[in-house]
């Protein structure tokens, strides 16, 4: 494979070119003129480059014009579209903004600072390229790092078995997109599955959906439920099945990272009803799957290495930087919507435009709402530096919230702002939703 590294931070580009160099023949240069210049030496070369990297903000050309007039030319010299030099655009901060414009200008991905090896082995490796790395074996010592990039090449070498999700809750949505759908059908399809029917009373007489009276049939529990909920609870039982395990560290992340899913998919489908969403029951869906990524990555690392501890901070560091593009790839691989897809591949970023699907803020700023009551999954007073969202769940019953800090970090956050949301309205719903997620979680 041949690379162009092309990056005016100097610091920048050697980190980059140290982690490319044993991928292939790399070239490194600190503007867009220096690089042209060695497109074109490539090309009279006959060989032209497999790989170009661009930094997307640099002085005189910037990235996103440089990826536009490489576009242009090979537009121009009819390079069919498959035999086009696959471009990664590299980005210090995480604004979905500029990645869309990228995007949509012809770059095949994109890669956040600090760049690391994994990042760039996902990157690849969804590109089609062997990035040349071995797995080690015997007495040598595998890094972290380097057991998260196995399992991302084996991933995409097709040799994981991907989750299966349940046919039922396919046949529910077709039954609600339907004409006239009635609660009959409707226990039809859902009493062919024996758990999640059971399922279904229990969680009708929560305190979610709970009534005067406790339901003790099938019938009752999707009449108080309603059609459109019992979808949402379908979907929520069939989601716990996939984030479950025989071992028994495992099981015990993965019933925290279920946790941690259940309310940001709750907290979502309440943000979403105030500012007046319909598909609420969707957004449900997009909160239970937006970090399955991470979900088989863990499953996949234990079963590939079993003496290696789950619960070490520097392999859940590894897992949380690639399982947002990790898990948007895999749902894409599950036919989930382009819509669900984009949910996990951007739920963690920053910085949004005012054209941002809602559904994104909503599951963006639910994702950060589950961080202030203690729903997380990797605690970064431990790990400074990581996104919200990540290894240490809280389950203290009593929530004691810093009224002035919790306005002040929702004033801060970007989703928030494009919603235009009241930081006070938004304080009170979390306060609200609370004990529900609490209570009702237990349920399933």
């Amino acid at each position: 494979m041949k690379i162009l590294i092309v990056d005016d931070e100097n610091i920048s580009r050697n980190i980059l070119l140290a982690k490319m160099t044993d991928m292939g023949t790399c070239v490194a240069v600190d503007n867009a003129k220096e690089a042209l210049t060695e497109i074109d030496k490539a090309k009279a070369e006959n060989q032209p480059f497999d790989l170009i990297t661009l930094d997307v903000s640099m002085p005189g050309m910037s990235g996103m014009e440089l990826l536009k007039h490489i576009r242009k030319k090979e537009g121009e010299d009819k390079i069919p579209k498959k035999d086009r030099v696959k471009i990664i655009m590299i980005t210090a901060r995480m604004n979905l903004g500029t990645i869309n414009a990228c995007i949509k200008l012809g770059c095949n991905g994109y890669l956040t600072k600090p760049i690391s090896k994994v990042q760039l082995i996902q990157s690849l490796s969804q590109m089609g390229f062997d990035t040349g790395t071995e797995e080690k074996t015997g007495e040598e010592r595998m890094s972290h790092s380097e057991g998260v990039a196995e399992v991302i090449k084996r991933f995409y070498s097709g040799k994981i078995i991907l989750p299966v999700f349940p046919n039922i809750v396919k046949e529910v949505e077709e039954l609600l997109a339907g004409k006239d759908p009635s609660v009959e059908d409707l226990s039809k399809i859902v009493e062919k599955d024996l758990v999640i029917s059971s399922k279904l009373i229990t969680i009708a007489n929560s305190s979610l959906y709970k009534g005067l009276d406790d339901v003790t049939s099938l019938n009752g529990a999707l009449v108080r439920l309603g059609l459109k909920h019992t979808l949402g609870v379908c979907s929520a039982l069939a989601t716990k099945n996939l984030f479950d395990s025989e071992n028994k560290v495992l099981k015990t992340e993965m019933d925290k990272l279920w946790i941690h899913s259940f309310a940001v998919a709750t907290l979502a489908r309440r943000l979403a009803e105030e500012i007046g969403l319909d598909n609420l029951e969707t957004i449900f869906l997009m909160g239970l799957v937006h970090d399955i990524g991470k979900m088989l990555l863990m499953k996949v690392f234990v079963d590939m290495y079993p003496d290696v501890s789950i619960l070490d901070e520097d392999l859940q560091r590894a897992i949380h930087e690639i399982h947002t593009t990790f898990g948007g790839v895999l749902l894409k691989k599950m036919h989930f919507s382009k819509q669900i897809i984009k949910i996990a591949e951007f739920h963690h970023w920053d910085r949004f435009e005012e054209n941002t699907d809602k559904e994104l803020l909503v599951l963006s700023l639910a994702n950060s709402l589950a961080r202030e009551l203690g729903f997380l999954f990797f605690s970064e007073k431990d790990t400074p530096g990581l996104e919200e969202g990540d290894l240490a769940l809280e389950t203290n019953n009593e929530l004691e919230l810093d009224h002035d800090q919790v306005i002040k970090d929702l004033s801060r956050l970007s989703s928030l702002q494009v919603l235009e949301l009241d930081p006070e309205k938004v304080f009170s719903i979390i306060e609200q939703t609370h004990p529900m997620i609490k209570e009702t979680v237990r349920a399933f």
